[in-house]
């Protein structure tokens, strides 16, 4: 015996007459509706349900009034896509800042004691700083500074500039340029390249400058144009070691001296024969002949004699290879409001130009990175699968109705929406990017819902015999607040993204979310207008609107409508073992399958583009040395292996003491698997060479793999090295991690000069002279330049090369001259050490620090967070130093924390939307159990496919809360309407699951379907890729539609039945209340 058929409810609705009631015959059965019983509550609903009814009935009678508007929206979204600009990434200014100090040859302890830890101090007193890191290296500082995502950065960076220019006097005198700059995705180059000749590019800069820099300056849209290893030519001054020991040079005095000839001083004004004229100095070198005959000393001695001078090319120091090759790189970034893909084309028509000039004869050009064909390629992929998606939604849809003419036009919802959303995002100053597209690619599946539900409702008064003008208005009004609720469920969950807590993930969704809400107030717009008014029109004078309730009818009496209201009767007899157990169980088992078994890949891991080799150097090497021995093994590796890991292009860079390789995959033909297993074989068989830790980065970590990081805390850098290599051998005595990670592996040597200051005083030598002897010495030190036609010429002034050969040569430098004048050498007022120091001082918040990551098994996450953290707390640290957990770590908690936040927000903004049109507090609850349902399709379905649970998975997640309500608010909305109509609440839930079986899954197949395509493809932008959000949304919503459809039924009288009695728990309490609500209405028929 059945659930309804058990209960004592199978007598008409309250009027026990005839008198009122209507008969008729529906698919052999005979149905009885109550037109005269009405309730108050009835009639609201009805005001709710005429609304709709009065749209739809505009639309029937003025059809061609609505033709226009729609056909006007799709002109406008014509001409729109054809002048929206297609960018990669959105306008995001980035809450980031960045000061760069370059400060070349110097050691990482002068530049943090000079130059960062000053920085560091005036930085901080800016108001908003979030989080301040910096990085001192041999060769330049660098602080980075966070602020929060509502700063507004370019204040933010005037009040960084003004504070940092309070300071300048205190940095070292030859610090010559400051950058202070920030990032915002207009930063990201549209186009890199290399140019490789047979001859040597390196000292031909004027030539770059003038035949491809300036013409690509010259593009409309391009804001910036910067060369790789090529540099203007100088003037370089070489003093030799044995010429100043012999003429007795002091090399401080003669700096002061170069850098004051130079010197423009204003002498005021003059007058000559009644006029006033400025008197100014001008400095006296303003050419090479000038500087090679400047005067050293009184003697007549000339610094040619004591130099060499040479006017070239600096030296170089870095060097960039691609596949292989040395090559001149070049990059290309564009303007705010310029157009990516047109941008790039006139680049690229000059570019061509460029290859038939016959100074550019045996020169070559490789472009190996060109957003605007990505961009392009991305459009194609995505229009590809949506084409795609859209055939096999129609083809779906043709299954369920069986007739092509209403299938294609609620296929055409699809385009229609697109199109008309474009208009929107045009006309609101958006463009066609990476993110906006990618909203539109999540919205494809969902634009035939509304428009499915709608013609639904239209065909089940077809059936009943109505006239097709008033079945369209009566179908479309029944099913208004079902489709407005769906559609602003759908909508409502980017809500959270704009006014709760701002992240980068929360801005990024906040650009997907402006088209998905377009293009779904489009498909409204289509459902309630378009479909009401082209089924009145067509289907009522064809054979279609007979066959559709035909096929309806057929539909609705078939086995497996039998065997669906079977499968909902069992949960409807066994609610307590269902709705407390069972159920529950299956949930709860899902969410720890998808917590602990799924593989929970950072983003890099599930790059598939690119991968990264890295160069740790034990000590200090000229670039030379670091080409030669260290990149071009690892290129010819690379070479030898290049079709074996379908690798596209390698790039290398390097300069001293530093070096990585980027390797770019064929992204066209290489899938997820094998990049994975690629990483990992490139990182075990890369070349092991003496003097250097050569390995992949982060990326390397297989599909099944998850990362962690650590912050070493100290004083000590070389002690915080130090200790990061014994807790990596730690780390890897547990077979849980497959890699482990310092900062800094190992330390250098270095020469420390230790100066005397009383002892120099003593014998008259000023410490401030030494100090610049020895930048001259160590580093080269820069003075004065001079002005030429083409632009400013630098002076440098350096020790030659070929006289520091090894210790004794820097001990017998003179630096001054005793009261006496016997010359005074840098041994008798200093000492000399060698010493370890660290190759790069970090430090975060102005506490020095090492970092420090691991790799481990994905499939035992909790393991190995636990081992991670074990070995790091039983290490014996010494005193004053100590551990953390990472900023990316803690980074990507707040992140996950700030999803959270705003799943729940939109969760919450899901119910009162839905209350808000159901007019009920409990009802909405029942719904929203249709979203832990989708946790069970969720995990299996990854779990099957072995998709990796990212942060596109997650966005797939958030995307669903506004897509598996749907279903059960269609089902429940029904049932509620024909409980007012009178139906007792057996029959209603019945009949409510049998009329609306066919429409939702019909909905949910062409969302399913739709997704298909992106689910399975390769489809996205970049290296991101969009199928673990598409598997999510489809293994979601299979298992939320299967169970809402099977359980829902359970929960709403579960629901039902604790609102009841709360209201009769309410009036005993109440009884002046309880007499008031007797004297209205109740408000629902009795069960």
């Amino acid at each position: 015996m059945s659930w309804w058929t058990a209960r004592p409810t199978s007598r008409p609705p309250r009027n026990t007459s005839t008198k009122g009631l209507t008969k008729r015959h529906t698919g052999g059965r005979l149905m009885i509706e109550n037109e005269s019983h009405r309730r108050p509550q009835d009639e609201e609903h009805d005001a709710s349900a005429e609304m709709g009814s009065a749209v739809a009935t505009f639309s029937v009678q003025r059809p061609v009034t609505i033709s226009m508007l729609f056909v006007s929206l799709v002109v406008v979204g014509l001409i729109a896509a054809t002048r929206i600009p297609l960018v990669m990434m959105p306008d995001v200014q980035f809450p980031f800042l960045f000061v760069y100090v370059p400060y070349p040859n110097a050691t990482p302890e002068q530049i943090q004691e000079t130059i960062t830890r000053p920085l560091e101090e005036v930085i901080a007193t800016v108001p908003g700083v979030k989080r301040m890191s910096s990085s001192s290296s041999a060769d330049s500082a660098q602080v980075q500074v966070q602020f929060d995502w509502n700063t507004d950065v370019a204040i933010v960076r005037a009040q960084v500039r003004e504070k940092v220019d309070q300071i300048r006097n205190e940095l070292p005198e030859d610090v010559r340029r400051i950058v202070v700059r920030n990032f915002s995705s207009d930063d990201i180059p549209i186009l890199e390249a290399t140019i490789s000749s047979n001859r040597d590019l390196r000292s031909s800069y004027d030539f770059l400058d003038a035949k491809l820099k300036k013409p690509i300056e010259r593009v409309p849209g391009v804001a910036e144009v910067e060369l790789w290893g090529t540099q203007r030519e100088q003037v370089d001054i070489y003093l030799r070691l044995d010429d100043l020991k012999r003429y007795q040079v002091d090399v401080g005095r003669l700096f002061r001296s170069l850098d004051e000839a130079n010197l423009n001083l204003s002498l005021g004004r003059t007058e000559d024969a009644g006029s006033r004229y400025s008197a100014v100095s001008k400095g006296v070198m303003a050419s090479v002949d000038d500087i090679r005959n400047f005067p050293v000393n009184e003697r007549g001695l000339r610094l040619e004699q004591i130099a060499d001078i040479i006017y070239d090319a600096p030296v170089a120091n870095s060097g960039q290879h691609l596949n292989g090759q040395y090559g001149i790189g070049f990059s290309v970034r564009k303007g705010s409001e310029a157009n990516t893909v047109e941008t790039v084309d006139q680049v690229l028509a000059v570019l061509k130009d460029l290859e038939n000039d016959p100074a550019f004869e045996g020169v070559k050009l490789h472009v190996w990175h060109d957003a605007g064909e990505e961009i392009t390629k991305s459009l194609s992929s995505l229009l590809s699968a949506g084409t795609y998606g859209a055939l096999l939604a129609v083809v779906t849809l043709l299954l369920f109705l069986r007739r092509l003419g209403p299938s294609i036009g609620i296929g055409l919802a699809i385009p229609f929406s697109v199109i008309a959303a474009l208009g929107f995002l045009y006309f609101t100053g958006g463009t066609l990017n990476i993110l906006s597209m990618m909203g539109l690619m999540l919205s494809a599946g969902m634009l035939v819902d509304n428009a499915v539900v709608v013609l639904e409702s239209i065909v089940q008064k077809l059936e009943r015999g109505e006239p097709a003008d008033q079945a369209a208005a009566d179908g479309a009004g029944e099913v208004t607040t079902a489709v407005i609720a769906a559609t602003l469920t759908s909508i409502i969950i980017f809500v959270p993204l704009v006014f709760g807590a701002k992240t980068e993930m929360s801005v990024f969704l906040g650009h997907v979310g402006r088209s998905v809400i377009f293009a779904l107030l489009c498909s409204l717009f289509i459902s309630l207008t378009l479909i009401p008014a082209m089924a009145a029109k067509l289907m009522g004078r064809s054979k279609s609107a007979r066959a559709l309730a035909a096929a309806s009818a057929e539909a609705e009496t078939s086995r497996f409508t039998a065997l669906y209201l079977r499968s909902v009767d069992w949960p409807l007899r066994h609610r307590f073992l269902t709705g407390f157990l069972l159920v529950p169980a299956m949930i709860a088992a899902s969410v720890y399958l998808l917590l602990n078994k799924v593989p929970d890949n950072t983003p890099d891991a599930q790059e598939m583009g690119e991968l990264m080799v890295q160069y740790e150097f034990s000590e200090n090497f000229h670039y030379a040395k670091i080409e030669a021995d260290y990149v071009d093994p690892v290129e010819k590796f690379l070479e030898a292996n290049r079709q074996r890991f379908k690798i596209a292009d390698y790039l290398s860079r390097y300069s001293n003491n530093s070096a990585s390789t980027r390797i770019y995959f064929d992204k066209d033909n290489i899938t997820l698997d094998e990049a994975q297993e690629y990483r990992k074989q490139i990182n075990d068989e890369l070349p092991v060479i003496p003097g250097a830790a050569i390995r992949t980065g982060r990326q390397e970590g297989g599909q099944n793999t998850s990362w962690i990081s650590a912050n070493l805390y100290g004083d000590d850098p070389a002690e915080l090295g130090r200790i990061g290599v014994d807790l990596r051998k730690k780390l890897l005595e547990n077979p849980l991690f497959s890699e482990a990670f310092a900062g800094d592996d190992g330390s250098r040597e270095e020469v420390q000069v230790r100066l005397d200051r009383a002892l120099a005083r003593k014998l008259g030598v000023n410490p401030q002279t030494v100090g610049e002897v020895l930048a001259i010495v160590a580093r080269a030190r820069q003075i004065r330049g001079y002005r030429t036609p083409d632009g400013e010429v630098e002076i440098w002034l350096r020790l030659h090369p070929d006289d520091l050969q090894d210790l004794n040569d820097l001990r017998s430098i003179i630096v001054g001259a005793s009261p006496e004048g016997a010359p005074i050498r840098l041994e008798q007022v200093a000492s000399f050490d060698v010493e370890q120091i660290a190759g790069q001082i970090r430090r975060e918040n102005r506490q020095t620090y090492a970092w420090f990551g691991a790799i481990y098994s994905g499939d035992k996450k909790d393991e190995g967070k636990a081992a991670f953290e074990k070995v790091l707390n039983d290490y014996a640290f010494p005193p004053g130093y100590g551990w953390s957990f990472g900023f990316w770590t803690q980074q990507e908690a707040q992140e996950n924390m700030d999803m959270l936040f705003n799943l729940l927000l939109a969760l919450f903004m899901v119910y009162f939307v839905m209350a808000a049109l159901f007019e009920s507090l409990a009802h909405p609850f029942a719904i929203m159990l249709s979203l832990p349902f989708a946790a069970v399709g969720i995990a299996g379905f990854l779990l099957v496919t072995g998709t990796p649970y990212n942060m596109m998975a997650r966005i797939g997640m958030l995307v669903l809360v506004g897509i598996v309500v749907n279903n059960g608010i269609v089902l429940i909305d029904h049932i509620n309407n024909l409980r007012r109509k009178g139906y007792p609440r057996p029959l209603a839930i019945r009949e409510g699951c049998r009329e609306r079986l066919r429409p939702i899954l019909m909905t949910a197949s062409t969302t399913v379907v739709g997704l298909v395509p992106l689910a399975f493809g390769n489809s996205g932008i970049g290296n991101m890729r969009y199928f673990p959000m598409a598997r999510t949304i489809m293994g979601g919503l299979i298992a939320s539609t299967a169970l809402t459809l099977v359980v829902l039924p359970t929960y709403y009288t579960l629901l039902d039945d604790l609102g009841r009695w709360w209201g009769r728990l309410w009036r005993e309490s109440n009884p002046q209340a309880a007499r008031s609500s007797e004297a209205s209405p109740e408000p629902a028929a009795g069960d």
